[in-house]
């Protein structure tokens, strides 16, 4: 290596931020935007409160979609091709109706959740537009009763006859991984093509256990909780291989586990002895502790990504303030707050997706941040002349800081910045 390439690759180096592109989530009709889940391809679904509150999909800058024939409806999920579920109702004790809408202004409502009565929740929907959810008897009830919607066989409800059934997730066979009471307990459950399978008494859990989620290759994980004590697995129906997680010890609190399409989980609890936790675990990796600053007093893992990248929210002193957060490559998590336009008072992570674009809120907006590109000044995915008279224009500049154009971070923009442009010439990876 000759010592200019030597200089580049020195330069390079020291730019280790992560820099985010911020695009505001707004709408030009009066009223105000509620959000819930956003698509790989920035397709977003929520409410948007005016009138009455009306379930919307979002796209390209605008609400394309609203559902306006119910008195309250709202957006929960939604696909990567672009299919959003939401419920609808006309008022106290009606049962709700299942809506699926998407960006090209239409919506249909496909079925009525007999007996929900006002007290469905959707818990997941996979890449054919089948979604799965939840009833219960009523505010406070602990009996719920888990049901399916699928194109093919409609609305569908997994062992009617059981107390109590829960559906977590679905994948793309429309295999339903939750839990089912069994004489007062909770058994990890998977259902499939109308047969339940006990996945505790298949397992030999002696405690309260659940399928929370499915990962691309089929894997279940599952968690069990028995004296205290909280476990987590993969289990494979294909196979019937387990792979152990974690064993959370006793005093462990306000447990959350999140997982990603390739296997990976993140944790967040609180323990009795150490206080807020962040942790997250990949086949490759093993189980991994965050080291978190003695300032944030609670943290909550929204999301993780594809290449482990953990989303967060956490609590901070002295105000207790919320606080959008992300754990990547470094040792802790690093606050998001700053990149977050208008200087919000308190900034929380929403959503992230599988291209680890996030939906972040700051006090009452919602922004999506993207990763910038190293040097591409003006994000238009090319690091090339626009970008060197950019920062020629910027020439001398104290006050640009490491995610504007004083690259390095030293700073002044300077030629330091200008050879870290040259360095990475070209089209951003």
């Amino acid at each position: 290596m000759n010592i200019t390439m030597l200089i580049l690759y020195v330069l390079l180096s020291i730019v280790n931020v992560d820099c985010f592109h911020a695009q505001p989530v707004t709408t030009e009709l009066s009223g105000t935007l509620s959000l819930n889940a956003m698509n790989n391809n920035q397709i977003l679904t929520g409410q948007f409160d005016g009138s009455s509150n009306e379930m919307i999909v979002w796209a390209n800058g605008e609400i394309v979609t609203r559902v306006t024939q119910f008195y309250e409806s709202y957006g929960v999920l939604i696909n990567n091709n672009g299919a959003a579920a939401g419920l609808g109702s006309n008022g106290i004790s009606q049962d709700d109706r299942l809506i699926i809408a998407n960006a090209f202004g239409e919506f249909d409502v496909v079925a009525t959740i007999t007996g929900s009565t006002g007290w469905s929740s959707l818990t997941a929907i996979n890449e054919q537009g089948s979604v799965v959810g939840n009833y219960s008897a009523g505010s406070g009830s602990s009996d719920w009763q888990a049901f399916l919607w699928s194109t093919k066989s409609g609305l569908q409800f997994i062992n009617p006859t059981a107390e109590t059934t829960y559906a977590y997730d679905i994948d793309d066979q429309n295999r339903i991984s939750g839990q089912i009471e069994i004489a007062g307990n909770y058994h990890a459950m998977l259902w499939e093509n109308g047969n339940i399978v006990n996945l505790a008494k298949l397992l030999n859990l002696n405690g309260n256990s659940t399928g929370r989620y499915f990962d691309a290759s089929g894997r279940i994980l599952i968690s069990e909780f028995v004296d205290g004590i909280a476990t987590f697995q993969w289990y494979d129906p294909s196979n019937t291989t387990v792979v152990d997680i974690h064993e959370f010890p006793f005093g462990s609190y306000t447990l959350r586990a999140v997982a990603s399409e390739d296997g990976r989980v993140a944790f967040s609890w609180s323990s009795s002895t150490l206080g807020p936790q962040l942790a997250r675990w990949s086949d490759e990796n093993g189980f991994e502790y965050a080291t978190l600053d003695k300032n944030i007093v609670g943290i909550s893992a929204m999301a993780i990504g594809l290449d482990g990248t953990v989303a967060c929210t956490a609590l901070t002193l002295p105000f207790y303030e919320s606080i959008a957060m992300m754990w990547s490559n470094e040792s802790a998590p690093v606050s998001l707050h700053g990149q977050v336009p208008d200087s919000p008072s308190v900034t929380s992570v929403i959503k992230m997706n599988e291209e680890g674009q996030l939906l972040v809120k700051g006090d009452a907006k919602y922004w999506i941040l993207a990763k910038t590109c190293v040097a591409d000044l003006d994000n238009n995915g090319f690091r090339d002349v626009t970008d060197i008279l950019i920062l020629l224009g910027a020439w001398g500049q104290t006050d640009q800081g490491q995610c504007g154009i004083d690259l390095d971070g030293s700073g002044v923009v300077d030629v330091s910045d200008l050879l870290i442009v040259v360095a990475s010439w070209g089209p951003c990876e």
